[in-house]
C-alpha cells in the first residue's frame, strides 16, 4: 500500500512538471522552454522586439528558460495562436489587438476610433490601464500580458485613387480586421468594409480582390504593399496595439523570481518596441515614397471622420467589456 501511495505521488510530480512545460537540470533546477510565436517577418520591428525579450530572458534566468521565436505565422494565425496559448500548446504569442479582443473583450478599449491621437498618448493610456485590464485579460482569455506594444497608426492605403476627403471613399473595397470596432468606423465614413484574415490580405491586393487596407508603414513596408497599393492617406482612427501574451497557468508556474525575470523583459521590450515605432514610421514613409507610392496625408476634413467615428463609441461599449469597464478605463486615462 505504502508502495502503492509512493507511486502515485511520484506519477503527480511528474504530471505537474509537464504541465507546467518545466524540466530538470542536472543540477536539480526546474528549465523552461518557451514558444513565442508572432506574425510578422524576420527583422520586423515584431521581430526584434522578440529577440529583445529573449535575450532578457535567458540572460537573467541564468539559462533556467530558454525562449523559441517563431516569426511569420510558423505557428498558425494570430487568433489560432491566441487560443495556442490559453490551452497551454505554446506558451506565448504578440498578438494585435484586434485578433485578441474575441478572447479578450476588454482590451477593445484601446481601439476606440480616435482615443489617440499622439504615440505618446498611446503608451500613458496602455501603461496606465494595464494592471486592471490584465486582471480581466486572466479572467476572460486564460493569459497574461507582459508588455504592451504599438507599430503606428493604421493608415489607408488603397491601389484606385488617392483619398483626400470622406466622400474619397466611397465605392473603395477596404480590407478591415474582423473587429466591430475597425467594421463599424468604416460603415460610418460611408462604405462596406471587407472583413478578411490578416493571412489573406496579400494575395488578396495582388488579385484586385480588394482595393486597400489599413495598416501601419512599417507593415506596409514589411509585406511590400507598396508593389500593389499606390496612395496612402494618413488617418489617425487608430494606433496599432498589441500585448504579448503568456499562459497564466505556465506563468503562475514558474518561481516569484523567474515571474519578475519575465515581467521585466515584457517591460524592457515594450520600451524597445515605442524607439523602434518612432523610428521605423519615418524610414518606413521614406521607403514606401521612393518605391513609388504616392503620400496623400492626413484627409482634409479629417474633423468630419473623427467626429462620425466617435460617435459609434457607445456602440463599443458592450463588446469592449462592457460600459463600467470601458468609463473605468477611460477615466484611468485621463480621457
Amino acid at each position: 500500500m505504502k508502495r502503492f501511495c509512493l507511486l502515485c505521488v511520484l506519477l503527480l510530480s511528474v504530471s505537474l512538471v509537464a504541465f507546467a512545460g518545466g524540466s530538470t537540470d542536472g543540477a536539480g533546477e526546474e528549465t523552461y522552454t518557451i514558444k513565442l510565436s508572432h506574425s510578422t517577418p524576420e527583422g520586423d520591428q515584431i521581430d526584434q522586439v522578440s529577440k529583445r525579450f529573449k535575450e532578457i530572458v535567458e540572460a537573467e534566468s541564468d539559462g533556467r528558460i530558454t525562449v523559441e521565436i517563431y516569426p511569420s505565422q510558423q505557428l498558425g494565425t494570430e487568433q489560432e495562436n491566441v487560443q495556442d496559448v490559453a490551452s497551454g500548446s505554446i506558451e506565448m504569442a504578440i498578438i494585435y489587438s484586434g485578433n485578441f479582443k474575441p478572447f479578450s473583450p476588454s482590451v477593445g478599449v484601446l481601439m476606440l476610433p480616435y482615443i489617440f491621437t499622439s504615440p505618446q498618448e498611446a503608451w500613458d493610456g496602455m501603461d496606465s490601464i494595464l494592471d486592471e485590464l490584465n486582471e480581466r485579460v486572466v479572467e476572460e482569455s486564460g493569459t497574461r500580458i507582459v508588455g504592451y506594444f504599438d507599430r503606428g497608426f493604421r493608415f489607408l492605403t488603397n491601389s484606385v485613387r488617392p483619398v483626400r476627403t470622406i466622400d474619397d471613399l466611397k465605392g473603395l473595397k477596404i480590407r478591415v480586421s474582423r473587429v466591430d470596432i475597425a467594421i463599424e468606423t468604416f460603415k460610418a465614413w460611408g462604405i462596406d468594409p471587407v472583413p478578411m484574415a490578416w493571412s489573406e490580405v496579400p494575395t488578396a491586393l495582388q488579385q484586385r480582390v480588394i482595393d486597400g487596407q489599413e495598416n501601419p508603414y512599417a507593415t506596409i513596408k514589411s509585406f511590400s504593399f507598396y508593389e500593389t497599393q499606390d496612395y496612402v492617406t494618413e488617418i489617425h482612427y487608430l494606433i496599432w496595439t498589441g500585448p504579448m501574451i503568456i499562459n497564466n497557468d505556465f506563468y503562475e508556474s514558474l518561481s516569484a523570481d523567474l515571474q519578475e525575470v519575465v515581467d521585466k523583459a515584457g517591460r524592457e521590450a515594450a520600451e524597445l518596441g515605442r524607439k523602434i515605432a518612432l523610428e521605423n514610421e519615418e524610414s518606413a514613409k521614406k521607403f514606401v515614397a521612393d518605391e513609388g507610392m504616392i503620400i496623400v496625408g492626413p484627409p482634409q476634413d479629417e474633423e468630419v471622420w473623427q467626429e462620425r467615428a466617435q460617435a459609434n463609441w457607445p456602440m463599443f461599449y458592450e463588446s469592449s467589456g462592457g460600459e463600467e469597464w470601458v468609463k473605468r478605463a477611460l477615466s484611468l486615462m485621463g480621457r
